[in-house]
């Protein structure tokens, strides 16, 4: 049975309410990860924030599909100023030195698309060095439940 319009409609806007809402938890210094990006540990790094932001409902704001409202839309201070906030977690948990060459990028989306054009092409080389691990894999005097896990874990790394 098809719903109505009316209900479909105020599923929808429940939902962008609910992407908009900021919880008493949610404050810049909140911790998203366990460590900062370097230039070295980007896949990590983005996994972790990934993962971070899509437990609180604002993973839309850096993969695009949560799209700035016109400014005269009601909800457009609110994106605002929730897009504000996930800029900051992010930008927190940059190291120090390469942290300055984004601080006035404009939204989120455009720090997370700058971020994996600057640091998701060099991680080729840890690409390249996960597939050799892999390669080079043997159980030796593990067990095998312990192989498999570590076989696990850098398949997991590369995805």
């Amino acid at each position: 049975m098809a719903e109505p319009s009316n209900a479909a409609e105020t599923r929808q806007t429940t939902t962008i309410l609910e992407r908009l809402q900021l919880h008493g938890s949610d404050h810049p210094g909140m911790v998203l990860v366990s460590a900062p990006l370097t230039c070295n540990n980007y896949l990590n790094w983005s996994f972790g924030v990934k993962r971070a932001l899509r437990a609180k409902m604002k993973l839309g704001f850096i993969d695009g599909t949560s799209i700035k409202p016109s400014a005269n839309d009601p909800h457009f201070e609110q994106w605002i100023r929730v897009d504000s906030m996930v800029t900051t977690w992010i930008l927190n948990f940059i190291s120090k030195g390469i942290v300055e060459a984004f601080m006035y990028t404009k939204s989120s989306r455009n720090l997370w698309l700058d971020l994996e054009q600057r640091y998701g092409e060099c991680n080729r080389p840890q690409l390249y060095q996960l597939q050799r691990e892999i390669c080079s894999l043997t159980q030796g005097n593990a067990s095998l439940s312990l192989y498999f896990r570590n076989m696990k874990k850098l398949w997991d790394e590369i995805a």
